[in-house]
């Protein structure tokens, strides 16, 4: 795996005690399952889109919810991991960083 490439698309390297991993935030997985929101001052979601076409706050919110998580690429073991979020959405995620990768 190109480590610099996933820093350069938005990933974040962390080496510590036998570690090595590059973490991708909040705003990086909301970019790659095509999910752009909105906000009020107060932190609700004014507008949603994902992919384009526009969709409920409350959808928006729940597809929020299942990527609220962490989610990283483990260097050392050469896999991807994620933690407390959804399953298929980590996959979702990981295709769409593999397919910048390619580009």
């Amino acid at each position: 795996m190109d480590i610099q490439r996933l820093i350069e698309i938005g990933g974040s390297e962390w080496i510590k005690d036998g570690y090595h991993r590059i973490y991708f935030n909040l705003d990086i997985m909301t970019e790659m399952i095509g999910l752009d929101l909105s906000f009020y001052k107060t932190g609700n979601i004014q507008s949603a889109r994902l992919n384009g076409e526009t969709i409920s706050n409350s959808k928006a919110k729940g597809l929020l919810m299942s990527i609220n998580g962490k989610f990283w690429y483990d260097v050392k073991n050469d896999k991807w991991c994620c933690k407390d979020m959804n399953v298929d959405r980590a996959r979702e995620i990981k295709q769409a960083i593999l397919a910048k990768l390619e580009v």
